[in-house]
């Protein structure tokens, strides 16, 4: 799966997950009570800032079910930085 920014200047603002890392994140998202659904994101689809930022609102920095802190830490930031331009595209 690829994600970025929906405004994004080709060099930040894109992730590519991996369909464990979308296990992974879908896992600790659902358990931290946030509303995206990761794995229900198809190609084309727009996820407008307010949803990406009601998600982060329940999101805690330190992770409960996956053991890859880093990975979490990185997908918050990742989807902070899409709150602040303009959302996310799946490509």
């Amino acid at each position: 799966m690829r994600l970025y920014w929906l405004n994004n200047d080709g060099l930040a603002g894109h992730v590519w997950l991996s369909p464990q890392h979308i296990e992974e994140l879908t896992r600790e998202m659902s358990e931290q009570g946030m509303k995206l659904a990761l794995a229900e994101l198809a190609v084309g689809a727009r996820v407008p800032p307010g949803a990406v930022d009601a998600a982060l609102e329940q999101a805690s920095a330190e992770p409960r079910v996956i053991q890859d802190e880093g990975l979490w830490r990185d997908w918050l930031a990742f989807l902070a930085g899409a709150v602040e331009n303009g959302g996310l595209l799946v490509r």
